[in-house]
């Protein structure tokens, strides 16, 4: 409905209308005439019977059939009696005739029904027992069927409709011409209005529209006709607006392609060069003029990178299939001159309005600084920045490229691990400038003894590997021992100076039996290892079996199950309680003891403690029980050692010492978990406190300002103990446990313990004994003046948690 045209709604809107009314009425008026037809065709039917039948029944009585046959043959003259049929009281047909009907009609017929009776004749002298006691019943004497037919009312009803047919087409007509007269008065102004609108449309805004129609119409007509007008004049200014901004964005794109750093190019269709900005000038060395009209492949020249070939620029598919173009790796550009570029491009169609491809613009970078400078990152990613040769990172990646690609059934390899001897001499005689000069020379010497194909790399500091491609054992073990001679003829000359180094070999082979890249590196490390601890300058072949070698593998097995126990902290706390000598009830000290627990049960620090000082995993260790040691104390509650001091003692290795940054940790600890520093006396070992002195200062001058105090731990196991425990501010001396144990029967033992007291007298500071075992030596350290003891005599080490648990109780 919506569709449809104005002048298809205006004759729908009065037509319909009229023609359902019309038929409604025609139909009423069709109906009415037919109901009148039939009544009174049954009242005629009803007027015969009723004469009729009391007629024949003289006949019927006489049995006179002549007279019946007569008023029968009478009564089918009246008009529509179809036929007529008369039986007797038992039903016997005594007349039937028919009129002059056709058998369709005698067939539409309708039959009229009746009995015919014997008259009554009232004699009122009869006896009342004769017929008078019949007076109820009448008798039949036959019946009479009269129909009529039913043609003329079938003839008046077909005219009837004919006639309401006529009455609703004539109106409908004269509706319908009336009707379109009337439409076309409201349509044609309505049509000229589309069309003018139309046709503003289309873009003619000058068009104007009149119609000659008043009214409503007249108010859309001016209405159309000032929007046009005005649509007119601001298409005029719109299109000046665009003349001017088109000005200033083509300047704008020509200072822009002018000025930017990517080389432009443009063509038409056929490839011919139609503008390069500055950039494109400089890096293809011409100018635009002498370039202009020309092709783009005598311009525009490139190689492979990798085989130096010359590349045809696929321009042809940017410009015949219409798709950009482009190349994902950096390509070399030849400038007129001969000079190279390496750059990366993109080209793209240009397209008309319609889509029509009309040339192509090509964009090119300049990536040769940019690609120096990754290629350098990319070698300084692989290589030693020192030495050139590659890196530890680069060496384990081919390592495990060479495990996943070698068919082992027809190639072994080797791997060589070098530690150089004597190499902290150079550095502590000479500085860190003559020891990067001599790992400089010991690169050219071994890329000198090894094959093209074999990879030399600086795994870190003085140490160095290599890997030998498709090389027996034997023949390994020969290259190993060429370059042990190598370095051991080396001198080594700085400024007045003249050393003598040497190297300490690991050999591992690489065959079907190798096992994970880590794994032959940390075997390779250990061969190295025992080849140093065996005299240096050596060359030790590893050997799965080798007593040594099992020996520093059980320490890597604990390196494994220490990082395990990192993770997961499966370190436990223990303590031991310090009691003084003489005091018996005073308030004891504990000492923290490290647990580690695994599948075998619970492990002492002597099983695994070695192994974290030999792989620098004792800063870990310590801040671990720094850190779980005041978790511990939180959850115990801190207010309860408010005003205890010196309560526990905490062990610091030699290489926490060393850590720049483990002093910050500490202060950061007390700082930020509120717990009094007051309480922990340090114990450093006295070897760590003479190896790294500078170190140890720092750090017990920083901890004491926050109230620590400190203990030198194992006094007496180092070689320059009095030479530097002047210097030291510490509070305690903690005898080493080798001095203390059978001390009731050695005499030197006893001496020694008298001189450290005496010492310790001289220097005000207080004494602990430990590995305490027996009454007697209690007795004997009491009689040499020791201020406290530790050992199984007092108490064995327990959980931290369960002392802290009895505190809280």
């Amino acid at each position: 409905m919506n569709n449809l045209s104005i002048k298809s709604k205006v004759l729908l809107i009065t037509i319909v209308p009229v023609f359902l009314t019309a038929s409604l009425l025609s139909f009423y008026f069709v109906k009415e005439r037919l109901k009148d037809t039939e009544m009174a065709l049954q009242e005629k039917g009803d007027t015969i019977i009723r004469y009729l039948a009391p007629a024949l029944e003289y006949g019927l009585i006489s049995g006179n059939r002549e007279y019946i046959d007569a008023l029968v043959h009478n009564t089918l003259a009246i008009p529509e009696v179809a036929a007529i049929r008369v039986r007797d009281a038992e039903q016997r047909l005594l007349v039937q005739q028919a009129g002059d009907t056709s058998a369709d009609a005698a067939e539409a017929s309708l039959a009229f029904r009746s009995i015919i009776y014997r008259s009554e004749i009232p004699i009122d002298d009869l006896d009342n027992d004769g017929a008078g006691g019949n007076s109820g019943q009448r008798e039949m004497l036959g019946t009479l069927v009269v129909e009529l037919s039913r043609a003329g009312i079938l003839q008046t009803r077909q005219q009837i409709v004919r006639n309401g047919v006529l009455i609703t087409f004539l109106s409908l007509l004269v509706t319908t011409i009336l009707a379109l007269y009337f439409s076309r008065t409201v349509v044609l102004p309505i049509n000229l209005l589309t069309r003018g609108i139309h046709r503003i449309r289309d873009g003619i805004l000058g068009e104007r529209i009149h119609t000659g129609a008043g009214g409503e119409i007249a108010v859309l007509e001016v209405g159309i006709n000032n929007m046009s007008a005005s649509l007119q004049l601001a298409r005029m200014r719109e299109k000046a607006r665009a003349e001017d901004t088109l000005f200033i964005e083509r300047s704008k794109a020509q200072i822009t392609l002018e000025a930017i750093g990517e080389g432009v190019i443009t063509t038409d269709v056929q490839g011919m060069i139609s503008y390069l900005n500055p950039a494109a000038e400089n890096l293809l060395g011409i100018r635009l003029e002498y370039v202009r009209g020309r092709h783009l492949h005598e311009v525009f020249r490139l190689q492979d990178m990798a085989e130096r070939k010359t590349l045809h620029y696929p321009m042809e598919r940017c410009l015949e299939e219409g798709r950009p173009v482009r190349h994902d790796d950096p390509v070399i550009l030849l400038g007129r001159d001969g000079t190279e570029f390496i750059i990366r491009d993109n080209a793209t169609p240009l397209r008309s309005r319609s889509g029509e491809i009309t040339g192509m613009v090509l964009i090119f970078h300049d990536f040769t600084h940019i690609q120096r400078i990754s290629d350098q990152l990319t070698f300084q990613a692989t290589h030693d920045e020192l030495t050139g040769l590659h890196n530890r990172r680069e060496f384990e990646s081919r390592l495990k490229a060479l495990l996943n690609d070698s068919n082992f059934e027809t190639q072994v390899h080797a791997l060589c691990f070098l530690d150089l001897d004597q190499f902290k001499i150079v550095n502590d005689t000479c500085g860190h400038v003559a020891g990067d000069a001599l790992l400089k020379d010991v690169a050219r010497l071994l890329l000198a003894q090894v094959r093209r194909n074999d990879l030399v790399a600086r795994l870190g500091g003085d140490e160095f590997g290599i890997i030998l491609f498709n090389c027996p054992l034997k023949q390994a073990l020969i290259v190993a021992e060429s370059i042990r001679d190598a370095i051991r003829q080396h001198r080594c000359t700085w400024e007045e100076h003249v050393f003598e180094i040497g190297v300490s070999i690991g050999l591992v082979p690489i065959d079907s039996m190798a096992l994970s890249p880590a794994e032959i590196m940390i075997n390779a490390d250990t061969a190295c290892y025992i080849a140093k601890d065996s005299g240096k300058n050596r060359v030790h072949v590893y050997q799965p079996t080798d007593h040594d070698f099992l020996r520093r593998h059980d320490e890597i097995r604990w390196l494994r199950k220490i990082n395990r126990a990192l993770d997961a902290e499966n370190f436990e706390l223990y303590c031991q309680p310090i009691v003084p000598i003489e005091a018996a009830d005073a308030p004891c000290k504990y000492e923290i003891l490290l647990r580690l627990r695994d599948e075998a049960g619970l492990m002492s620090p002597a099983d695994f403690l070695p192994a974290a000082e030999h792989y620098s995993l004792m800063p870990d260790i310590d801040r671990w029980v720094m850190q779980a040691f005041v978790a511990m104390l939180e959850r115990s509650g801190r207010d309860r050692f408010a005003g205890r001091s010196q309560l526990f003692s905490i062990n610091i290795s030699g290489q926490s010492l060393c850590n720049d940054d483990f002093l910050d940790f500490l202060i950061h600890l007390f700082e930020t978990r509120g717990i009094d520093p007051a309480l922990i006396t340090f114990e450093i070992t006295e070897t760590a406190a003479i190896d790294n002195h500078e170190a140890a200062l720092n750090l017990i001058e920083g901890l004491r300002k926050l109230g620590c105090t400190f203990a030198l731990d194992d006094f007496g196991s180092g070689l320059s103990s009095l030479r530097y425990l002047k210097e030291l501010p510490v509070d305690y001396l903690k005898i080493d446990g080798h001095f203390v144990q059978n001390i009731e029967t050695s005499e030197v033992n006893q001496s020694i313990i008298a001189a450290v007291t005496g010492i310790a007298r001289a220097l005000k500071l207080e004494t602990i004994a430990e590995f305490v075992e027996t009454e007697e030596a209690r007795e004997v350290l009491r009689r040499y003046g020791i201020d406290y003891i530790q050992g199984w005599v007092i108490g064995m080490p327990r959980p931290l948690k369960d002392l802290l648990a009895e505190m809280a109780e």
